[in-house]
C-alpha cells in the first residue's frame, strides 16, 4: 500500500501539469494558394501552363490568359509545384507554404525552350540582297549583311511567320519550324515586281 499511493500522487500532479494545455493544432493545415507562371525572359504571363502538386496530384489548374492558376486545400509545409506549357522547359520548384495564413501567393518563373534561324536572301539572278529587313512573328526583326545573310537567336520553339522585305521587290513569307537548342536554316529568293503592262487603247 506504501507504493501506491506515491504512484497515484504521481498522477494526479502529472493531471495537474498538463491538463491546462492547448490543443494541439492540426498536423497540416491546409491552405489555399494563389500564383502566377511567367515567363523567365519577358516576365509576360504564361497561359495553358498546368500546374500540379507533385505529391497531391488531383491538386491541379491550368493557368489563365494572365499566367493565374489557384491551388485550394493545399497542405502546408514544402510542397512540390510541377509546372509543364509547350514551348517552355518543364520546372519543379519546392516552396514552403506557411501554415499560419490562409491563403499564399507565388510566382514561378519559366524558362522558354529557344532556337536559332540562319537564312540567306538572294534575287532572281542569284545575286545577295543586302539590307533586307527580316521579320520573325512580328516581333523579332533584323537585317541582311553584305552577303545576304541574317541570324536571329533565342527565338522561340514551334511554328513562326518569317517575312522578308526589300524595297523594290515583292515581299516575300513563309512558315518555318524553330526546334529547340537547333540551327534552322532557310534560302529565301526575292523577286521584282512585274513592270506594269501599258494599256493601248
Amino acid at each position: 500500500m506504501g507504493r501506491i499511493v506515491p504512484f497515484i500522487l504521481c498522477i494526479v500532479f502529472l493531471s495537474g501539469c498538463f491538463g491546462n494545455l492547448s490543443p494541439l493544432p492540426p498536423v497540416h493545415p491546409l491552405v489555399t494558394v494563389r500564383g502566377k507562371v511567367v515567363d523567365a525572359v519577358t516576365g509576360a504571363g504564361v497561359e495553358g501552363a498546368q500546374v500540379t502538386l507533385r505529391d497531391f496530384p488531383e491538386r491541379f489548374d491550368l493557368t489563365a490568359s494572365d499566367g493565374s492558376f489557384l491551388l485550394p486545400r493545399v497542405p502546408a509545409g514544402r510542397q512540390v509545384f510541377v509546372v509543364y506549357s509547350t514551348g517552355y522547359a518543364p520546372k519543379s520548384e519546392a516552396v514552403d507554404i506557411p501554415s499560419g495564413p490562409s491563403s499564399f501567393s507565388l510566382t514561378i518563373e519559366l524558362a522558354p525552350l529557344l532556337g536559332k534561324l540562319v537564312g540567306y536572301v538572294w534575287d532572281e539572278e542569284g545575286n545577295p540582297v543586302s539590307g533586307a529587313t527580316v521579320t520573325v512573328d512580328g516581333t523579332y526583326t533584323t537585317t541582311t549583311d553584305g552577303s545576304g545573310s541574317f541570324a536571329l537567336s533565342n527565338l522561340p520553339v514551334g511554328k513562326a511567320v518569317l517575312v522578308v522585305e526589300k524595297e523594290g521587290f515583292v515581299p516575300y513569307s513563309e512558315e518555318v519550324e524553330i526546334a529547340y537548342l537547333s540551327v534552322t536554316v532557310v534560302q529565301v529568293t526575292l523577286a521584282r515586281p512585274s513592270p506594269a503592262k501599258s494599256i493601248i487603247e
